[in-house]
């Protein structure tokens, strides 16, 4: 990997961008890279949760490499690579393991777009997050301002595309962008326990939850998600997995 360091440890996955020279912004290369690692791990049953982050402590991801992206001059150029990056990040969103964006700097435009595909977010006290499309005179392009709107709410959502302010970590906390927010120093710990949290868990367990909720953000009707949650339950029901903590309550019952 050129544009990335990755790390597993206790089921959880860690993939830096490794571009700190560039404020870790996204290139074609790692774009190819994430897209590479996603399909490795997919079915990996040494992973459970994977965690984004940045290289050093000044950004997680600063947008698209413009050094790249600003070759294309006019739709005909930009929306095939728009689309490129809008793939990964539904693949992101669409990834059957948990996501966890771990902000440790500076999240600007198409970074803040990344983080918001993620199922988590965590953020360091010193962090800052901008939805600054609007002040380039663009809109979000690789479907963040979509998927804001449906985690904040119109509104809430719109305060932030609208006005493309720089906001403390607090704030986006307030707003329910961020999950919590922990000191500098503590981010890393703080957020690979709540990952080890989940991964100390089965995987057809942990699986069966995300996909609840992708149906709930992908608008599925209460009655079908229901459905789907009981068929999941039931193909789960009497495992080995699920029998071995269930049997010695059960033999205790019988024996009694």
């Amino acid at each position: 990997m050129k544009t990335l360091s990755l790390e597993v440890h206790e089921g959880v996955l860690r993939i830096t961008f490794n571009r700190p020279d560039v404020r870790n912004a996204l290139s074609l290369e790692m774009i190819d890279e994430l897209n590479e690692v996603l399909d490795r791990y997919r079915f990996d049953a040494s992973v459970k949760v994977l965690v984004f982050t940045g290289a050093g402590d000044k950004a997680f991801m600063a947008g698209g490499d413009l050094q790249q992206f600003m070759s294309a001059r006019n739709k005909k150029e930009s929306y095939p690579v728009l689309k490129k990056v809008s793939r990964l990040l539904q693949n992101i969103a669409d990834y059957p393991k948990p996501t966890v964006a771990m902000i440790n700097g500076v999240v600007l435009g198409g970074g803040a777009e990344f983080a918001t595909a993620c199922d988590f977010r965590f953020a360091s006290d010193r962090a800052k997050i901008g939805f600054v499309q609007i002040g380039m005179h663009i809109i979000t392009g690789w479907g963040g301002g979509s998927r804001l709107i449906r985690k904040l709410g119109s509104s809430r959502a719109l305060s932030l595309l609208l006005t493309g302010d720089l906001m403390a970590a607090s704030r986006a906390a307030e707003l329910g962008f961020v999950n919590e927010i922990f000191e500098h120093e503590r981010l890393e710990d703080e957020v690979m326990s709540f990952c080890q949290r989940i991964a100390r868990h089965d995987t057809a367990s942990i699986k069966g939850f995300k996909e609840l909720a992708r149906l709930y953000e992908n608008g599925t009707d209460l009655d079908v998600s229901i459905e789907r949650e009981l068929d999941i339950c039931s193909d789960l029901w009497g495992s080995e997995a699920h029998y071995s903590v269930v049997r010695p309550f059960v033999e205790k019952n019988k024996s009694s």
